[in-house]
């Protein structure tokens, strides 16, 4: 059992031929990093994009490389390498791997450890810890697309129903859509970005892609052109014009036999056709054939991701702190004083808490994180002026 005594930060792009082939024997002994996340190739070429990006070599008490933290530094604050897009996250070492996360704090000057799909042990010693379990959605194709569709099928019989009648319109209207499944181009990738961008505007949520950083991530890891590695995107068109239509995308990244669905996005003007849910499926279908057994629909999220996968490996959500920051101790107290409010008090804190972590994550200038709280108060304010009860008119009112 190996014990974490010293820590080394450095860039990404300095990692050596010895860190390599080190990362690489850790993730081929622990099955529980799976998928494109974990690889080092990921983190090498994302590197190059991320504001204040290192990785952590974590020495052990025989001064021997005993493992890996990639991450990012928003103030004092450690955050997943690449986050808010990068789905999980973990320590890169064997499972016996014994992490000191009060040294690892001291030892990057930070005051607190903020992540989602946090994979493997979080036993968080001398330091404070508040975790959350997410379990994540995998639909599984080891014995062929078929397969998996017969037992989706038996399980939420009307969700495809209605997918059937939702194909049918597709043939009927379109003589269906036009599926491909090839390498990320910028035009594409910039496709998404719009349609991404514009959801966002729609929803009131952060806009990721603002800040820039993040699309100039994507842009690195398409230029990688391994086999077996890196983004793929599966695509529906409308050829019924002299020129074909983008109707819907999905961003994919692969490692192996595993994919991860990234992001979705399809035009507005299609949408009672449910394109996205018919489009993850056609993937699902495609690379099945070419050896894919696993699909990652991520941890949690909306409803349909339920109807097409299996729920598998839990991962965390959370913090882990120093010593607990003045906003914990005044909303743990008043969570503590209303106790009748007090399950809608930890979803309202919850829901905060996720909002402010992407904020942090994305926006690297003052001014870009100023606008971008003030923009979160402001939805919040509108949103308790919504959902207050009117008033009943008084007898002035009724008067005047």
């Amino acid at each position: 059992m190996a014990r974490l005594t010293r820590i080394e930060s450095v860039a990404p792009e300095a990692l050596t031929a010895e860190d390599i082939a080190a990362w690489e024997g850790f993730i081929s002994r622990r099955p529980d990093l799976i998928g494109p996340y974990f690889d080092v190739r990921y983190v090498m070429d994302i590197g190059q994009s991320v504001p204040d990006a290192h990785i952590a070599r974590l020495y052990d008490e025989h001064a021997n490389i005993a493992g890996f933290l990639p991450y990012q530094l928003r103030g004092r604050t450690i955050q997943p390498l690449g986050a808010p897009l990068t789905d999980y996250h973990g320590v890169i070492a064997d499972a016996s791997f014994v992490m000191d996360y009060p040294l690892l704090l001291r030892s990057l000057k930070a005051h607190r450890l903020e992540f989602m799909g946090w994979v493997g042990d979080m036993s968080a010693g001398n330091a404070r810890a508040r975790t959350i379990e997410a379990v994540t959605q995998i639909a599984d194709l080891s014995g062929g697309y078929e397969a998996y569709l017969a037992r989706q099928k038996a399980q939420h019989h009307k969700f495809y129903k209605n997918v059937g009648r939702c194909q049918r319109n597709v043939e009927k209207d379109f003589g269906g859509f036009a599926f491909t499944f090839e390498r990320v181009t910028p035009d594409l990738l910039q496709w998404v970005i719009d349609q991404k961008r514009e959801q966002y505007s729609r929803s009131g949520m952060h806009d990721v892609f603002g800040c820039g950083w993040t699309l100039n991530l994507l842009s690195e890891l398409a230029k990688r052109q391994d086999e077996g590695f890196g983004l793929r995107v599966g695509i529906f068109r409308d050829t019924r014009g002299p020129e074909p239509v983008l109707v819907a995308a999905e961003i994919c990244l692969i490692r192996g036999t595993y994919m991860h669905f990234w992001f979705p996005a399809y035009a507005e003007a299609y949408h009672r056709y449910s394109p996205g849910i018919l489009l993850s499926l056609r993937i699902m279908q495609h690379v099945a054939e070419r050896g894919i057994t696993q699909v990652d629909f991520g941890a949690g999220g909306e409803c349909y991701k339920h109807t097409m996968t299996s729920p598998a490996r839990v991962c965390l959500e959370g913090t882990v702190e120093a010593r607990a920051s003045l906003m914990t101790v005044v909303f743990d107290a008043v969570v503590a004083l209303s106790p009748v409010a007090r399950e809608k008090l930890r979803g309202i804190r919850l829901s905060l808490q996720r909002r402010l972590r992407t904020i942090r994550a994305c926006e690297t200038c003052p001014k870009g994180k100023r606008d971008a709280i003030q923009a979160l108060f402001r939805r919040g304010i509108s949103r308790l002026r919504a959902n207050a009860p009117s008033q009943a008119p008084t007898p002035n009112d009724i008067a005047a």
